[in-house]
């Protein structure tokens, strides 16, 4: 029986090679070659071993014999056998190992230690690549490990904490809702701040990418780093490089994982005792006493008659009872020989949102091929398709159940939603009723680019590339007469519609490159790029209202009786020319220069161009002779310092310095009882002299490592002044150029801002042992911001002030309720009485300059700068233990000095209405309470004016953002089933939160204090495969 088994396993083996050995026909490395010719190459073998550093076989690993064709992979069990003679210079390597060249000799065995030479490791930059000791700029690196050492469908969400001065929040747990990123704060007011993509070397979107294909992500963050891609990198770049195949053994990788929700960071509504005991204080507040009994408490029988039959529903949890899911699957493959090396992936993944309505489902595909035609030109094609199907949801759908009315029947004997569930009262799942509320979308998008490269001669490259997107969405929406979503405001009862866009786009760059080394210890380099792209877009948009059927839903729009139809164009260009300049000094004296020239269609004339000039020193210290005597622990030690111009022409639109007049044609004005044509303004009016936004920015960095890499890291000192906002400035309505009567806006170059900080990188390798190591990696980043400038002086309507950040919180400031203990004459003063809200006052004076001590009643100009929604400091910090095959990491983030306004804070309304409930656990003033924070109940409608005081907290607040803890089962086990690396995993998401102010403990601080969709906790349990 034993020997069966042993024949079966060896033939499941036999054939799961050869099947890969079909599927990847090109690497045969046989292929051409005769049967004699294999005979006497295994007469003449060199056989041996390969290790890794803890003495287990390594499979895979790459044999090349030096000046010969010869080569071979490790088998299961680390073995090879390669045609060579008897001292021949043998190359043994291995991705993520340091490559050997050792002498052959049978029965040889070779260790291979894992590469952690971190200042040798190559970082890309803007058009090019260099090692990571002779950067001149602030980058960051994120390994492929570090992307997926947690699993996401978003690569920017496995970034959050371990990039030092990128700020990315979450601010929703609403399936697909993208994460809010920026590099070094704001910098524009109307403007894009968001940092520009650039995916395998074209601009690109992160969300079409898988993270299990990537290979790097490189974070360009100083001027003298992005001035190179002109106006596009004025707020950073982020360089995506996906895998691409490898000379050597085929490997097959395959990755999945499923996930569940816990209970969402959200609060519930008041039931039961905790409901009616409230509005007994309500109506005491109107009447001077509680109410005698229910009958007049709620003074409707149709509520009394619930009340007395206990139909209390809590809306909140049946909005959300839905367990959120997630699951994941990926299989790649990779492989090659040193001509032809390809990678492929298929992905499929599934979402389930809190809402019964919501749910996506994405598929992708990627296929990345390199082909060296000869010594001197190779070309590469990368290819990106992916199709999504999503059902949404609609984000106050949680608000509305929060605030419902929590007496009746939510459902009726046979398990249906009840839209009117008491009377006059409907439901907050209304949305959820069959047919009565639809959001879907499907979207494709296709993304490709072809390459090639031309090496003529030594030191010089030439290479071109063409990539070229195409993406088409079709969404569909139907209102039915029982939802609850908003519906256009053109729309009536029922309203179906479908709306198109189709997009595409093209980018053609050529990039030439000569490096050279004159006396061996001047290394010379430059660089020419062009670029030129292309975009257009045409949504479109057909609807209608009045059809008689539900279950059409939007896909019988002729059967409305009134439609809606629109549709639009836009179109924009850009050509672009750089240069960059590097010189280096024994890779101890460093020197960067580049100037770009950017041209777009979507600015004035007169000022479509503009260049962006940047430069950078740097100066490694430890190599400097008399440094010698610290050499022993100190293994790098940089200066740099850069400067640059960068741009900004982002948020103005297509046609944004054009006046946009829209006809009527058929209604409005007539003449001699006839309607004639006529126009009306839209959207900005014209503005011939805009030009372009931009930032002058310095860079001073410091990066070192000691103790043989051991401890390394950078610290940075940042400044950036932004000069010629892109302002959207309203006119005034004296021009007469108004849209319907109200004032349109001009763009125009007016404002300023600044922002300054320190950031800081460190990475500690804490313990290394044969069978414990323990890693450590600290960021940490300060900042401050402010608006220098404003074209006239503070603008409260949008909370801009001179002097403060432009994400300013502008209000009321909180300070406690007031109580019975204030003598009269006071509360008469401030207009207030026992159980409202108490807020700091600003001095008024009177005409002789006589100050009033701020005692008078509310008003306007008692708001203040409360603070601002950017925190002063975001630290991130992330511990990784391994022991053996489990590993264990920590990721803990945190967000200080940041002010919010808390929606759900500004649930409770202290309104005396029976069908608008509030917010459970509210600490609200009675008499014999009166320490209480919120107000009396009943008194809400008194006091609407200063509510909002309520909603604005000290954000600040510590989180846990993963812990995931692993199992890589042994090789010795795995190689059995022919599987090189097999590791299962647990990952918790959010499973500890801690807020600064005890008001936020139910909810999560990095929402904003958005209330419409919650964040939650979340399970999840994966599996990583090699073969």
């Amino acid at each position: 029986m034993q020997k069966k088994k042993t024949f079966v396993n060896k033939a499941m083996k036999a054939m799961l090679v050869a099947g890969f050995a079909a599927t990847m026909s090109p690497l045969s490395a046989f292929a051409g070659g005769s049967v004699e010719a294999f005979v006497q190459a295994r007469q003449n073998a060199i056989k041996g071993t390969v290790v890794d550093e803890a003495g287990e076989p390594m499979i895979g690993v790459t044999i090349k014999v030096k000046n010969s064709q010869a080569a071979a992979i490790t088998d299961l069990d680390g073995n090879f056998s390669v045609n060579a003679s008897e001292g021949a210079t043998i190359e043994v390597s291995y991705v993520g190992y340091t490559t050997q060249t050792v002498k052959a000799h049978n029965g040889m065995k070779v260790q291979l230690v894992p590469d952690s030479q971190v200042m040798d490791e190559v970082v890309v930059i803007g058009y090019g690549t260099v090692k990571k000791r002779d950067v001149t700029g602030a980058v960051a690196s994120i390994k492929k490990e570090d992307i997926v050492i947690a699993p996401t469908s978003n690569a920017m969400e496995a970034l959050q904490g371990k990039v030092a001065g990128m700020d990315i929040v979450k601010g929703s747990g609403q399936i697909g809702d993208e994460p809010e990123i920026l590099l070094r704060g704001t910098r524009s007011i109307y403007g894009s701040n968001e940092p520009l993509f650039i995916i395998d070397g074209i601009q690109g979107s992160y969300s079409e990418v898988n993270p299990s294909d990537i290979e790097t992500i490189d974070i360009l963050k100083d001027a003298s780093s992005t001035a190179i891609y002109g106006s596009a990198g004025a707020n950073g770049v982020v360089i995506i490089t996906t895998k691409r195949g490898q000379a050597g053994k085929v490997r097959v990788n395959f990755d999945a994982y499923y996930g569940w929700s816990g209970s969402p960071n959200y609060e519930n509504s008041m039931t039961g005792d905790e409901w009616v005991n409230y509005h007994q204080e309500a109506y005491k507040y109107e009447h001077g006493n509680y109410a005698a009994d229910m009958a007049t408490l709620f003074g409707n029988q149709d509520y009394l008659d619930a009340y007395n039959a206990g139909k209390w529903i809590d809306w909140v949890d049946l909005v959300s009872g839905n367990k959120a899911t997630t699951q994941k699957y990926s299989l790649s493959v990779t492989g090659g020989t040193d001509k032809t090396k390809i990678y492929a992936s298929a992905i499929y993944s599934k979402d389930k949102g809190l809402l019964s309505n919501e749910q996506r489902d994405k598929y992708a595909l990627r296929l990345n091929i390199d082909q060296e035609i000869n010594k001197w030109a190779k070309l590469g094609f990368t290819s990106n398709l992916t199709y999504a199907n999503h059902d949404r949801g609609v984000k106050n759908t949680f608000t509305r159940a929060l605030t419902a009315f929590p007496l009746g029947d939510a459902y009726d004997a046979e398990g249906n939603i009840v839209s009117e569930y008491i009377n006059g009262q409907y439901s907050p799942l209304g949305d959820f009723i069959p047919n009565q509320y639809t959001n879907e979308t499907r979207t494709t998008y296709v993304n490709t680019t072809g390459f090639i490269e031309l090496t003529p001669f030594k030191g010089m490259s030439i290479r071109s590339q063409i990539s070229g997107s195409m993406s088409h969405a079709r969404q569909g929406l139907y209102w039915g007469a029982l939802c609850n979503a908003n519906r256009p405001t053109y729309a009536g009862t029922p309203h179906a519609e479908k709306v198109f866009n189709d997009s595409w786009s093209y980018t053609w760059e050529n990039v030439f490159a000569y490096n050279t080394t004159i006396a061996k210890d001047h290394s010379i380099g430059g660089t020419f790029i062009t670029s030129w792209s292309e975009s257009q877009s045409e949504p479109t948009t057909a609807g209608g209202s009045g059809q008689t059927m539900d279950s059409w839903l939007f896909h019988r729009l002729n059967a409305a009786t009134s439609q809606y139809i629109k549709s639009e164009y836009t179109q924009t260009q850009k050509m672009s020319y750089a240069v960059r300049f590097n010189y280096s000094y024994k890779g101890r004296y460093l020197f960067t220069a580049s100037n770009r020239w950017d041209g777009v269609s979507w600015l004035s004339e007169g000022n479509k161009w503009e260049s962006f000039p940047a430069a950078a020193v740097a100066w490694r210290i430890s190599d400097e002779a008399f440094m010698g005597g610290m050499s022993s622990w100190l293994d790098n030690l940089k200066v740099r310092v850069g400067w640059g111009i960068t741009g900004n022409s982002g948020g103005i639109g297509a046609y944004g310095t054009q006046s946009q007049p829209y006809p009527y044609s058929g209604s409005g004005v007539t003449v001699d009882g006839k309607i004639v044509p006529f126009y009306q303004y839209t959207g900005t009016y014209a503005s011939p002299d805009l030009t372009w936004e931009k930032s002058y920015n310095w860079n001073i960095g410091l990066d070192f490592s000691v103790l043989n890499s051991r401890i390394d890291g950078s610290i940075e000192w940042f400044s950036t002044k932004t000069r010629g906002l892109l302002f959207a400035r309203q006119m005034p309505s004296t021009t007469g150029i108004t849209g319907w009567g109200s004032p349109l806006k001009v763009w125009q170059n007016l404002a300023k801002t600044s922002n300054h900080g320190v950031e800081f990188t460190i990475n500690s390798r804490n313990i290394r042992t044969k069978d414990f190591s323990w890693n450590t990696s600290l960021t940490g980043t300060w900042q401050k911001e402010k608006i220098e400038e404003l074209p006239d002086g503070d603008l409260i309507a949008e909370n801009l002030f001179v002097g403060s950040p432009i994400k300013s919180v502008y209000g009321y400031k909180y300070a406690g309720i007031w109580g019975t203990d204030t003598d009269k004459a006071t509360l008469d003063a401030y207009g207030v009485e026992p159980g409202f809200i108490k807020v700091e006052t600003n001095e008024k004076f009177d005409a002789d300059g006589v100050s009033d001590n701020g005692v008078h009643k509310y008003g306007e100009d008692d708001r203040r700068i409360l603070g601002h929604r950017n925190p002063n400091w975001i630290l991130g910090l992330n511990n990784t233990f391994a022991y053996k095959n489990i590993d264990l990491t920590i990721y803990a983030m945190g967000r200080f000095g940041q002010t919010i306004e808390s929606s759900m804070l500004g649930y409770y309304t202290a309104d005396n209405s029976l069908t608008k409930n509030q917010p459970s656990g509210v600490d609200y003033w009675t008499e014999d309470n009166q320490g209480a924070f919120y107000p009396r109940p009943g008194t809400g409608g008194k006091q609407s004016t200063v509510y909002p005081s309520l909603r604005v907290v000290d954000g600040s607040f510590i989180k846990i953002k993963n812990i995931t803890l692993g199992y890589t089962l042994p090789k010795s086990l795995t190689r059995k089933a022919l599987i090189e690396n097999c590791r299962i995993y647990f990952t918790t998401y959010n499973p500890f939160i801690f807020s600064m102010d005890s008001r936020l403990n139910d909810t999560d601080p990095e929402t904003g204090g958005a209330d419409s969709f919650p964040t939650y906790k979340q399970y999840v349990i994966g599996i990583n495969l090699t073969f």
